[in-house]
């Protein structure tokens, strides 16, 4: 059983589990993001839903006057109630939506990050059809923080109507408790809130205003360092973001052949920050049902076509990997590549396929059953525009 069979199986049982929402699940996607950078680095999957426990560890390069432990982050001021905020507020990006958004393009760029505070490794944007509901995600991780868990920035923007929930913890329905509420200064020329919440242990503030009538965004901070002030890092972030409607999400590759019968519900990129980073990862996934379906149904029968750069394994890239496999080994070739091909026995389940060093990126596809032609992904990858396609590709989250 490969990755995705496993992220499959853990992802149906999650979803068997639980009530669709409406509601954007960013805390699920802050986690998923996380995962998937580690498992870009170890084998390439997208979208694998894996349980990963973190401990407890401390803020590092501080060094106590006695001698002892550095401090944690809940002994360096999280947790305190929100005080009124009398800080700088910079002046607000001039760019908007002009009205709530009543459905989601999963090709559409929403939201772009125009300033990050230091201390942030990597990128990821999300949008469509997410395993909570429909909705955005525009995420700037931490990778090394003392924070158990996440920690960084996250951006939501939720369809017409939907209010941002709280942060969810542990268990599928258990949500983070509310710690104190504070207004914020306006946002975008809106009036907005700062809410804390404590999610196990730590803090994570969120600031809420409405990017058009009844549209709620969010910016939601947990804390990576000490001494950060959460809420001078929502403000800034909030006042310098970079919204759009009309222009579509950046890919190292266009997707083309697909099938009319299937439709794009989703988009997810990601990439690094530092420009010597190489890990970074582009797909789209195409569902054969209509968009009037349950959202489990429509996830449960699709096409997901990726990309992520290639790696010769040097003993370098296999000592940092520890072990895991970036890519399957080839059993076949497609169009003159070394490729991975691999079918269920069950002609009901799906196949998948992992074309190596295309233009210096691998190619992936994964499709059930029924959602291709007869030619299937082997076909599908041939019918791809991979003429512009560049290893040193990186996703356009941030405004130039």
């Amino acid at each position: 059983m490969d990755d995705t069979d496993v992220a499959r199986l853990m992802r149906a049982e999650v979803e068997a589990a639980e009530t669709p929402s409406v509601v954007v699940n960013i805390e699920r996607a802050m986690t998923v993001g996380r995962r998937q950078r580690w498992y870009a680095r170890g084998a390439g999957a997208a979208l694998a839903v894996v349980a990963v426990a973190v401990g407890a560890v401390t803020v590092p390069g501080l060094v106590a006057p006695d001698g002892s432990s550095p401090p944690s982050l809940e002994m360096v001021g999280a947790l305190a109630p929100l005080e009124p905020y009398t800080g700088e507020v910079p002046s607000p990006d001039t760019s908007r939506i002009p009205a709530a958004l009543e459905t989601i393009d999963p090709t559409v760029q929403y939201v772009r990050f125009g300033w990050l505070p230091s201390g942030l490794d990597s990128l990821q944007y999300q949008s469509g059809l997410l395993l909570s509901g429909p909705g955005v995600v525009l995420i700037a991780h931490a990778a090394d923080s003392p924070n158990p868990n996440w920690a960084g920035v996250a951006v939501s923007l939720h369809p017409q109507g939907v209010t941002p929930p709280a942060p969810q913890v542990m268990g599928i329905d258990q949500r983070a408790p509310t710690l104190s509420k504070a207004p914020a200064p306006d946002v975008r020329g809106t009036s907005a809130t700062f809410i804390q919440y404590d999610v196990d242990g730590t803090d994570r503030l969120s600031l809420r205003w409405q990017y058009a009538p009844d549209g709620w965004a969010a910016v939601d901070v947990s804390p990576w360092a000490a001494g950060q002030d959460a809420r001078e890092i929502a403000l800034h972030v909030a006042q310098r973001l970079r919204f759009g409607t009309t222009e579509l999400v950046r890919m190292p590759a266009q997707v083309k052949g697909v099938p009319q019968k299937v439709r794009p519900i989703q988009t997810d990129v990601s990439g690094p920050l530092t420009p010597d980073g190489w890990r970074w990862y582009a797909g789209v996934t195409y569902s054969a049902e209509p968009s009037t379906a349950d959202p489990g149904r429509q996830r449960a029968k699709t096409v997901d076509v990726g990309f992520f750069p290639y790696v010769e394994m040097t003993d370098k890239v296999r000592a940092e990997l520890k072990g895991k496999e970036f890519f399957r080994p080839p059993n076949t070739t497609v169009d003159g590549h070394q490729a991975s091909f691999s079918a269920a026995a069950d002609p009901s389940s799906s196949e998948t396929l992992e074309v190596l060093d295309v233009r210096g990126m691998v190619v992936k596809i994964d499709a059930h059953s029924g959602t291709l032609d007869e030619q299937g992904t082997k076909g599908l990858f041939q019918r791809l525009d991979l003429a512009e396609a560049k290893p040193d590709w990186r996703p356009s989250l941030m405004v130039d």
